[in-house]
């Protein structure tokens, strides 16, 4: 029997084994061929046990086969091979954005196969294809990268509790404010922006605003070597008020009958009250006094104004006056009788018809004369009564009430001569 003349059976069988690898042998199948072309006797039976035994054989070597194949993700098939997937060498590093404070982020992405130098075979039913796989490092919220070895930690920056605060937060033009830190960083580097266009590099400074208006001054501050600035504001502002404007207009009056006057009359705008100093040694609060100079001279007169909001102003000027006035009192006189200057009365006191108080004292300070009434003249007596005094130098004083009714003092030495 030939392979053409296989039965039914034999067909079935070697078909359903034509789809899996069985080992081959070929003096197998030449012993079993020439066995059954032979027809020896009581073959039938024997083949009928030989091809279930092969059949047993294959069914074992297939199935093993098969679920070899499952376990190593690879099954042979028929048809067109597909392509190799290859390792992927040198896969590019791709590098997240720096933020402040963390270290870069590298991202890479892998293709992983196994046995890659070996074809890979797609099974048609549950195969599961390759997938590529990325690893990606990436900081965790809240936390800092912590530098690769061999690198430095990049300095940090300064405190952000760091405050400051001014001296006060209302002043008046030209008035210096005080700017202080707290928790102040060391080594810092500071720049303070008053807000009125100047600017100042120093811990603590010392400012003065020489313009009215509302300020925010600001704060830059870095930590040495951070390289990080960090702007404050201060939490409230500075105000600066309005300011008076000092000025005034000197007028002298010297006529002839009357006191050696000088009108200082103010020209201040947003004053609530005046100060006047004359330069001689006394004052006013008069917004617009009237002053007698004893002596001639050149006097620096200086007004000072204050406003509602107590910010000030002052002006200066110069008064020259060029006779000495002392009421037109004697030097010296001599109570003798003859008629030539027997009394002493300052002679202005006399023309003036002005309200005064006049004094007399020795060189103790004992009261020796008073008056008020310019035709009663000191005489030389203690109360004009009794014996003359003794000759010497005696001091008098005159309180005068001008024409505004400011008080006037003079005061001088008159000699008694006998």
């Amino acid at each position: 029997m030939n392979s053409n003349e296989l039965d039914s059976f034999e067909h079935k069988l070697k078909e359903s084994l034509q789809g899996y690898e069985v080992p081959y042998n070929s003096a197998h199948w030449a012993q079993m061929d020439r066995a059954l072309s032979s027809g020896v006797k009581g073959w039938s039976h024997g083949r009928t046990i030989l091809v279930g035994a092969l059949l047993a054989g294959a069914l074992l070597v297939g199935g093993a086969a098969y679920y070899m194949g499952l376990d190593s993700g690879k099954q042979e098939m028929t048809g067109p091979q597909p392509a190799q997937l290859t390792s992927v060498e040198n896969t590019p590093t791709l590098a997240a954005p720096t933020q402040t404070g963390m270290e870069p982020v590298s991202t890479e992405a892998t293709i992983q196969q196994e046995g890659a130098s070996q074809p890979t075979a797609l099974a048609e039913e549950g195969a599961r294809p390759t997938t590529a796989t990325s690893a990606t490092s990436v900081p965790v919220k809240g936390q800092s990268a912590r530098p690769e070895a061999g690198q430095t930690a990049p300095p940090t920056a300064p405190k952000s509790n760091a405050l400051f605060h001014s001296s006060v937060s209302e002043a008046c033009p030209g008035s210096p404010v005080d700017f202080t830190v707290a928790n102040l960083p060391e080594d810092g580097i500071f720049l303070w922006n008053f807000g009125d266009g100047n600017f100042s590099n120093k811990p603590d400074p010392e400012h003065s605003f020489t313009k009215p208006g509302t300020y925010k001054v600001m704060l830059s501050m870095s930590g040495a070597g951070t390289g990080t600035m960090q702007n404050k504001l201060s939490s409230g502002t500075i105000t600066i008020h309005e300011a008076p404007l000092a000025d005034f207009k000197v007028v002298k009056r010297d006529f002839a009958g009357q006191f050696p006057m000088v009108d200082f009359q103010s020209r201040a705008m947003g004053a609530s009250s005046h100060l006047w100093d004359f330069g001689d040694g006394t004052r006013s609060a008069e917004p617009n006094p009237e002053h007698v100079y004893k002596s001639k001279g050149k006097y620096n007169v200086m007004l000072t104004v204050t406003n509602a909001t107590g910010c000030t102003d002052s002006k200066t000027g110069e008064v020259e006056i060029l006779r000495d006035f002392t009421l037109g009192a004697l030097e010296q006189f001599s109570p003798d009788g003859d008629g030539q200057h027997d009394t002493f009365m300052p002679e202005a006191l006399r023309m003036l018809n002005a309200t005064f108080h006049l004094t007399v004292y020795d060189a103790s300070g004992a009261q020796l004369f008073t008056t008020d009434n310019p035709d009663q003249p000191w005489t030389g007596k203690v109360n004009n009564q009794g014996a003359f005094c003794a000759a010497g130098e005696y001091v008098w004083a005159v309180e005068v009430r001008t024409d505004d009714k400011a008080t006037e003092t003079f005061t001088g030495k008159v000699k008694l001569v006998r």
